[in-house]
């Protein structure tokens, strides 16, 4: 399983599980968007999803994440927790080097 698609999963999780959001996981198809049309998910949904992404995932996301292109679908919005893990274990070796 690629990273992207393993951390799909790991959203799916937080929204169902952790969030416990009235929908079944496998119900929710990876180009869904998360806002109007999709979930719905109002801002504050949002802020929560961020925050527990955050934690999920070790990051520290900064106000780029807010914008709506990322919650359009889940591939987006993984795709970019992707690029910061990446980021950060880049500098985490960096910084030790």
């Amino acid at each position: 399983m690629t990273e992207t698609k393993d951390i799909i999963q790991q959203i799916k999780h937080i929204l169902v599980e952790d969030m416990q959001l009235n929908v079944v996981s496998d119900e929710i198809p990876d180009d869904y968007s998360l806002l109007e049309g999709g979930l719905g998910l109002d801002s504050i949904l949002v802020a929560e999803l961020i925050a527990r992404i955050e934690d999920r995932f070790g990051l520290q996301l900064d106000d780029r994440v807010l914008e709506a292109e990322l919650f359009n679908n889940l591939s987006l919005l993984a795709g970019f927790v992707a690029q910061q893990r990446l980021a950060v274990q880049g500098n985490l070796r960096n910084n030790q080097s």
